[in-house]
């Protein structure tokens, strides 16, 4: 789970499209990874590059 901590850290705009998914819209969010480190045993990885998440609502079955 820390890997996944690091990556959404600080990323409010994941948030606000999550919430605006919720709501019914299609939305995404562009996350910069720049800077991200995070320890897998004895070994650091730094990350660079961008992550680009779509969000799309879930259609409801009438």
């Amino acid at each position: 789970m820390g890997i996944l901590e690091e990556v959404l850290k600080n990323k409010e705009e994941i948030v606000i499209a999550l919430l605006s998914a919720l709501e019914g819209k299609e939305t995404g969010a562009k996350v910069n990874l720049n800077g991200v480190k995070f320890k897998i045993g004895n070994s650091e990885v730094n990350m660079e590059g961008k992550l680009e998440i779509s969000f799309t609502p879930i259609k409801k079955k009438e």
